[in-house]
């Protein structure tokens, strides 16, 4: 990819992410309505999703015709994948929607641009702190102006080990289980409930791992850059390179990369 165009969509992911926060930052003032989806009692929406996803949308198609959108709100049960090529933006609109509509104030909103199987632009807004995280393909990751990079710890037992909930009942025990280890084997363990800042965090050092066994594509889009930019390792449960094909990431610094994916596959064996 040229390196004008690179600039160029990497400057509009971060206007059209800046504009979508100060949407839902305005609906989160107004009042939360809050609906669930028909497909699933856990999945939420609300009126700024679905406002956001507009916004984004309308914003994407305005600047770049030629590009592809897949977002939450308009993807079916079975989200599309990107055709490799066709640049294809993956968007969240709003990641941590639960926590929104309960009054939490960790969501955020993502935006990652694929191409030919690979990231090249990612952006996460973290809406109320106003954070900014994004990374271009060989530009390094970046917290507004402040470079990146991700904390060196060398060993399980001092690590800061994080996963989220899935919608899936039998993936959602996982999980769980797969917490416990995290809390008994490492220093500690969190869930942020948006899977964009928990990769995020990562990347800022503030987390040593993060872990999800039921993925959605555009829940890591922009945050996989911004690990892999910040010089963490991003792969699926085997090691793989994730792509939005994946359900299951892992995300670390890089040294643990290998101890998290022992962890989680003798955590994946045990359970079946």
């Amino acid at each position: 990819m040229k390196a004008a165009s690179l600039s160029l969509y990497l400057t509009a992911a971060r206007d059209i992410a800046r504009e979508a926060g100060d949407l839902i930052r305005h609906h989160r003032a107004a009042g939360v309505d809050v609906r669930v989806k028909p497909a699933d009692v856990r999945e939420l929406v609300t009126t700024a999703d679905e406002a956001a996803d507009t916004l984004i949308r309308a914003r994407l198609e305005e600047l770049f015709p030629g590009h592809a959108v897949i977002s939450e709100e308009g993807a079916e049960a079975d989200p599309p994948l990107p055709d490799p090529e066709t640049p294809t933006w993956i968007v969240d609109p709003l990641d941590g929607t639960s926590n929104f509509a309960h009054g939490l104030p960790t969501f955020s909103v993502s935006l990652g641009l694929w191409w030919r199987h690979r990231p090249w632009v990612g952006v996460v807004y973290e809406v109320v702190r106003g954070w900014l995280f994004w990374a271009a393909a060989g530009r390094g990751a970046w917290l507004d102006g402040r470079r990146l990079s991700v904390r060196r710890t060398e060993t399980i037992a001092h690590a800061i080990l994080a996963t989220d909930w899935t919608h899936s009942p039998e993936r959602r025990r996982l999980a769980t289980r797969l917490f416990a280890r995290f809390v008994l084997s490492g220093h500690t363990a969190r869930s942020f409930g948006s899977a964009a800042l928990g990769l995020s965090y990562v990347a800022a050092g503030w987390l040593d791992g993060y872990v999800n066994l039921g993925l959605s594509p555009w829940d890591a889009a922009a945050g996989t850059l911004l690990v892999q930019e910040a010089g963490g390792t991003v792969t699926t449960w085997d090691g793989t390179p994730w792509t939005p094909a994946h359900e299951v990431i892992v995300a670390t610094n890089g040294s643990l990369h290998a101890d998290v994916i022992a962890l989680v596959q003798d955590h994946l064996e045990e359970a079946t």
